[in-house]
């Protein structure tokens, strides 16, 4: 069986529908995001998954904690191994992800599927439950319906990892200011053909391209 990101069926998500606003306006320096990253990134790794996920995806992608590292190519070369039946070298490649940025579900979700087919299911149970709580908290931040129930992402790449989750392909991605707000509108397909549109709120993108420019 070849790699791809599915339902989850031990998700439970919370799916408010209520509106939610980014603050990305109001984001931290890197040096005071590093900081917090570094406080919840220490609690995984003493075994605490109940962290606010949210707020480490957050910190993670505003202090740059992947520096010169491209996780993406890792993650295709992850892939790759995987369904090639080299199960190892996609954990390897799941836990150098993982390793620079812990709130990476796709690492998670590559390190999950490689512990799966290794036959380790206490590990396997321990990264599910975090890929579950990372997928919870971007999907508990509204219902992806509407602008005004986008759900928020820190990245265009978590709006390619939900699509994936949902097992929906992505056909078509708009750029769309709101107000004071940005948000992507993404067309999918889903298994049975039918097309139909999910909302992302890109704040943090766009401020952090902006900061980009500034320095």
């Amino acid at each position: 069986m070849r790699l791809r990101h599915h339902k989850l069926s031990c998700l439970t998500f919370c799916l408010l529908g209520c509106a939610f606003v980014s603050t990305a306006f109001g984001l931290d320096s890197a040096k005071v995001a590093q900081a917090k990253y570094d406080a919840l990134k220490a609690k995984v790794q003493g075994g605490d998954v109940n962290i606010d996920w949210r707020e480490i995806r957050l910190d993670a992608v505003v202090a740059d904690v992947d520096g010169a590292f491209d996780w993406h190519e890792a993650n295709t070369a992850g892939v790759a191994a995987f369904n090639a039946g080299d199960y190892e070298g996609a954990l390897r490649k799941g836990q150098e992800i993982i390793q620079h940025n812990i709130a990476n579900g796709d690492g998670h979700f590559l390190v999950m599927a490689a512990l799966k087919h290794l036959g380790k299911q206490e590990e396997t149970t321990k990264e599910k439950l975090i890929v579950d709580q990372i997928v919870q908290s971007i999907m508990s931040s509204g219902d992806g319906k509407t602008v005004d129930t986008a759900w928020f992402t820190v990245s265009t790449s978590e709006e390619y990892f939900v699509i994936r989750i949902l097992g929906l392909k992505p056909k078509s991605q708009a750029l769309v200011k709101n107000g004071a707000h940005s948000f992507d509108r993404m067309t999918v397909v889903g298994e049975d053909g039918k097309e139909s549109t999910l909302w992302f709120n890109t704040d943090t993108d766009i401020e952090l391209t902006r900061r980009v420019g500034e320095s």
